[in-house]
């Protein structure tokens, strides 16, 4: 009887045992479940809403967008207006008509560059259009008074700016020669990769140049840095569309002049009112020191190579 007993608490105790384990064991996986029921849940609500989101843009964006498409279009307009503007239509210009406009914007030039200050232009400087000015100057054939006027205009152009950055001297203009002989170069006008050597020798453009016609011009100059940097920056202002395609810069040093031999009256004159502290001046840091004389900074001896772009039917 006792071990019945005993056999039957072993028995309950086991199956509490187990009835425990059971209920852990099905906690977790309620736990579990839970998680990943929630984690569905918030799942598909991000979706649902996303789904039920507007797919078109808010009405301040697309207010937003009309104004600056408006904007852009507006820039283009006046970019194109601008672009035909520095193209010049010389279709009625006649040879003579040509010559008489070249003939009185090159004294009109000269007179500018005499304004600036300086020789800054020679006598007789026939910027590129040697041809054409002179005693034994030439008349155009008219099939080139179209081109030529085109080219001189930009010539011009450039020539204005160059000279009213006061640079020191414009000593040569190089162009695309398309109106001598033994040339090459179409009239659509092509980009050149020239030696300093043969800074003028044309090459042919190739067919995708025709659809934007272009220039190309060599200006030679001399200037110091400042100046050069301010060519650079009005043509980077100008309403043509100039792009500088080369630099090629070199040192000139300024010229110096001797001095005179002092005399003994000289000497005496030259007495300072106030005895000159060599002492007190070694102890002023040499940052401090204010130094004065002749201008000794080197000049910049340019060769400048552009290219104009026309745009024509844009």
């Amino acid at each position: 009887m006792k071990a019945r007993k005993i056999i039957i608490a072993a028995c309950t105790g086991s199956a509490f045992l187990l009835c425990l384990a059971g209920f852990v064991f099905a906690y977790r996986a309620y736990d579990k479940a839970s998680k990943v029921k929630a984690t569905l849940g918030g799942t598909f609500h991000q979706l649902e809403t996303i789904y039920n989101e507007n797919p078109f843009p808010y009405p301040t964006n697309v207010a937003m967008r009309r104004s600056e498409a408006a904007w852009m279009t507006n820039w283009c307009q006046s970019l194109v207006e601008e672009l035909r503007a520095g193209a010049s239509s010389n279709e009625d210009l006649s040879s003579s008509g040509f010559i008489q406009n070249f003939q009185n914007i090159s004294a009109e030039l000269h007179r500018q560059a005499a304004a600036e200050g300086g020789k800054v232009l020679s006598d007789g400087f026939a910027f590129g259009f040697d041809r054409y000015l002179g005693s034994k100057s030439e008349m155009p054939k008219p099939e080139n008074v179209k081109r030529l006027a085109l080219q001189f205009a930009m010539v011009e152009a450039i020539t204005r700016e160059i000279l009213a950055s006061r640079v020191n001297a414009l000593s040569q203009i190089d162009r695309e020669k398309f109106d001598g002989e033994g040339v090459e170069t179409p009239a659509a006008g092509g980009r050149r990769h020239a030696s300093a050597a043969s800074a003028s020798a044309p090459v042919a453009a190739s067919a995708a140049d025709a659809r934007y016609p272009r220039q190309h011009f060599t200006f030679t100059f001399t200037a110091d840095e400042k100046a050069l940097a301010e060519v650079l920056g009005r043509l980077a202002k100008m309403p043509l569309f100039v792009v500088v395609t080369e630099l090629k810069i070199n040192r000139v040093e300024r010229g110096l002049l001797p001095r005179p031999e002092k005399t003994a009256v000289d000497s005496d004159k030259a007495k300072p009112a106030v005895e000159f502290d060599k002492a007190k001046a070694a102890l002023i840091p040499p940052s401090q020191r204010v130094v004065s004389g002749p201008e000794v900074a080197p000049l910049l001896k340019t060769q400048m190579q552009v290219d104009v772009y026309t745009f024509e039917g844009v």
